[in-house]
């Protein structure tokens, strides 16, 4: 029994080993076969970038979309079409898990090399290595290339483009960074300067009522008014608004202004169009209820609903409490902006209801 059980371990062992070619004799262990790790590269996406801060703060993040780990050695982004970062030997990104390359030119160990701004244009590329074929996986673009654009909300310590939802949604501008974790979408808003960012709103159009016009001489049938003009894109709802109008015997607060037109219901102002307001008028459907004059100075604020100054205009020194000081009178021609609805205030002669015309000279503050 003891021969039997030998023998079969010895046939194990001799299945087990292969001949040595330098000493046929001598047998030694078989080599285990080598095993090749495919990963999936195309589950890799740019998931969140900030160019805000200061460069130790800000950061790339990839976010793997896949079932599997994938490792990163090899994996490059280029900024502008120049290498800013390589992966590792050993860096590896967790499946549904994110991983954040924090620190521009180079400022943390594992940073990228090249500057990135929340302030300017950008082209950012994701590659698989180039040993697995270097395809191009992802690309973040805002602007043009070489352009300088706003800062779109961003503040210097704070905030983010970020996927929304992480993975596989358009990119949003998100004011809470959140390098290496899920993207947080509250108070996400859309960077319309992006390029190719999926399926993005179009802006919405919005009203811009401004003052346009202010007739303080009796130049035009004898009467004084405010204009109102809408140069937005869409219609305002006016309802709520008020002008408030400045002086030191002031009393709706005390020695600043008094609120001298309020909108009644269902006041609304169309695209390109003109409201007239006429001076001294108790019903606010035809006006507001104070003076203006032509030869002293003045200030008027247009308020929306939500109490936001959304217009101005004075004529005189800024002061607190505003004096309404005697000044040149133009007895011929109204306080306009030129061009009508967009431009500074002039001399022009009075419209109401109508575009401003050409500019007649300049108003004096003093």
């Amino acid at each position: 029994m003891k021969k039997i059980l030998f023998a079969a371990l010895a046939l194990v062992a001799l299945n087990s080993c292969v001949k040595d070619e330098m000493n046929p004799d001598a047998l030694v262990p078989e080599k285990e076969p080598e095993v090749t790790v495919t990963y999936d590269y195309t589950k890799l996406v740019l998931n969140e970038l900030s160019g805000a801060g200061e460069d130790n703060e800000k950061f790339f993040e990839l976010y793997n979309t896949g079932s599997q780990d994938i490792d990163l050695e090899g994996v490059t982004i280029n900024k502008d079409e120049e290498l800013s970062w390589t992966g590792k030997k050993g860096q590896v990104i967790k499946a549904k898990g994110h991983f954040a390359i924090v620190g521009a030119k180079g400022t943390t160990p594992d940073g990228f090399s090249s500057g990135f701004s929340a302030k300017k244009s950008v082209i950012v590329e994701l590659f698989a290595p180039e040993a697995k074929g270097g395809a191009k996986l992802d690309t973040f673009q805002r602007g043009e290339k070489g352009s300088a654009w706003g800062d779109q909300g961003l503040d210097n310590n704070k905030g983010s483009w970020s996927r929304i939802p992480d993975g596989s949604g358009s990119f949003m501008i998100t004011p809470t960074a959140t390098p290496g974790a899920a993207n947080n979408e509250e108070g996400a808003t859309y960077d319309y300067d992006l390029v190719g960012n999926g399926d993005v709103p179009e802006p919405a159009k919005e009203a811009k009522v401004v003052f346009n016009e202010l007739c303080g001489n009796k130049a035009y049938d004898g009467n004084k008014f405010i204009e109102l003009y809408n140069a937005g894109e869409a219609e305002g709802n006016l309802a709520g608004w008020t002008i408030r109008k400045y002086a030191a015997d002031a009393t709706d607060v005390a020695g600043k202004y008094n609120v001298v037109w309020t909108a009644p219901e269902a006041t609304t102002l169309a695209v390109d169009a003109y409201l007239v307001l006429g001076a001294d008028q108790t019903d606010p459907a035809l006006g507001f209820n104070a003076g203006l004059s032509a030869k002293k100075g003045v200030k008027f604020e247009l308020v929306n609903a939500d109490g936001v100054v959304v217009d101005k205009f004075i004529r005189g020194a800024d002061a607190d409490p505003f004096e309404e000081a005697p000044l040149a009178e133009n007895k011929e021609a109204s306080f306009s902006r030129v061009p009508n609805g967009t431009g500074e205030w002039a001399y022009a002669a009075p419209t109401p209801g109508k575009a401003n015309g050409e500019k007649t000279g300049d108003i004096e503050h003093e």
